[in-house]
């Protein structure tokens, strides 16, 4: 065995010269992320065949739309303490974890503010499902967003295998089995919301405490600017947060919670395709955390180039693929296979990742100010335009030219922050 390994190893090293990436450190995190992905995608497969078959659109719309609405109240907290957690456990700031669970519950009022303030507005116009749901999910949201920042530690610690059985296994399959069993037997859209919540609760503190439990250091340093760099993050989220989640908003009110069942199981599958990225990008913060800005120029070209081979074959791939799919899988819904295949395009934008990570990584917050406000007014705007004008197709293709653009904008931010020629 270790014969094995260690001819895999100098076939790793040996692949370096044309690659130019660290395929040892590629590799070791990234089976733990491939494994854990490819698990999260299936279990996330099974609960989408089941919402096809079993629920009926317009209630996925509903339980969708509540959903969004949570997003939306949940970037008015310290909703980028993850990158800084991420970012101090990989400098080995111990203490990140206990602290940053602690800040999050802080300055999460806002939530519990706005929660009120909406649920109450809807009990009030006579629409319980959408008050009671958003009631439920918005006073459990801060205590699940607190729990949840044990995966930005361990994958700071470089610990993907524990942070790929907890983020893809553990909160992925619980949550799903309860969902799934809900949709056979009360496919309504308050036991969803309510199945949801509680379970992504339940699952996730498992994890945090485990992760506590098995990283617990009794002297655990503590990071003195991982909330100030939190706080940048959290306001620079803000618009992110509401850029991220104005089209399901924007769908349900122009044209209904049917259109926004469609648009989701357009969505879907290429959105969990861009799952691995977020493993990718974790690795290769923690990775360029300590490295000099001329180590990392050197590379992150020759990075970008492999994101775009890739993401050819993976497009190709999935526009000859979808019909087949969508027929097989979701019979329902093959009225969203079009609209899936353009929406497809958009994958393009995992070619900028190694920049944005390095941004992050790097702790370029002008640049990540100016990235994120300029891409969230241009998303907002475009998005609105194509949905009044065109309705799910102009949303579509609006999310599309937001991601291509985003593509651009963001590595020429890199270039300016990294001094790049």
């Amino acid at each position: 065995m270790s014969t094995i390994k260690s001819r895999l190893v100098s076939l790793l090293r040996w692949s370096e010269k044309y690659t130019k990436i660290d395929m040892v450190y590629l590799a070791r995190g990234g089976f733990w992320s491939v494994a854990g992905q490819f698990s999260a995608s299936l279990v996330a497969l099974v609960l989408s065949v089941t919402m096809a078959r079993y629920v009926p659109k317009d209630v996925y719309g509903q339980y969708k739309y509540v959903l969004a609405i949570i997003s939306v109240l949940s970037a008015f907290s310290l909703n980028g303490i993850g990158t800084a957690v991420l970012q101090s456990a990989a400098r080995g700031f111990d203490g990140a974890l206990a602290d940053s669970f602690k800040a999050n519950l802080r300055w999460s009022f806002a939530i519990f503010i706005g929660t009120f303030a909406l649920g109450g507005y809807y009990l009030i116009a006579g629409n319980f499902v959408l008050g009671l749901g958003i009631l439920i999910g918005g006073t459990v949201t801060p205590f699940l967003g607190s729990f949840n920042l044990y995966a930005p530690f361990l994958s700071g610690k470089k610990e993907f295998a524990l942070q790929a059985w907890y983020a893809d296994f553990v909160t992925n399959i619980i949550p799903a089995v309860a969902l799934i069993a809900t949709a056979y037997v009360a496919p309504r859209p308050l036991p969803l919301i309510a199945v949801y919540f509680a379970t992504n609760l339940a699952a996730t503190a498992y994890a945090y405490w485990e992760t506590s439990r098995k990283l617990h250091r009794a002297t655990a340093e503590h990071d003195p600017h991982m909330l100030r760099y939190g706080k940048h993050l959290s306001i620079i989220g803000i618009l992110g947060g509401i850029a991220g989640n104005i089209d399901q908003l924007l769908l349900f009110h122009f044209a209904g919670a049917t259109d926004l069942a469609i648009y989701n199981f357009a969505t879907g599958i290429p959105d969990q395709m861009k799952g691995p990225l977020k493993s990718l990008d974790a690795m290769t913060q923690a990775r360029f955390a300590n490295r000099e800005t001329t180590d990392i120029r050197s590379s992150i070209r020759n990075k970008m180039f492999w994101m775009f081979i890739a993401s050819i074959f993976i497009i190709g791939t999935y526009i000859l693929v979808a019909p087949y799919l969508y027929l097989f899988l979701f019979p329902a819904y093959a009225v969203a296979i079009p609209y899936s295949q353009i929406y497809a395009v958009s994958l393009f934008s995992m070619i900028a990742s190694p920049a944005v990570s390095y941004l992050s990584a790097k702790k370029r917050v002008q640049e990540l100010y100016i990235s994120t406000v300029v891409a969230s007014i241009f998303q907002i705007v475009v998005m609105t335009v194509g949905v009044v004008y065109l309705g799910l197709l102009g949303l579509i293709v609006a999310r599309v030219i937001v991601r291509l653009s985003g593509n651009i904008f963001n590595y020429a931010m890199y270039r300016v922050a990294s001094g790049a020629d």
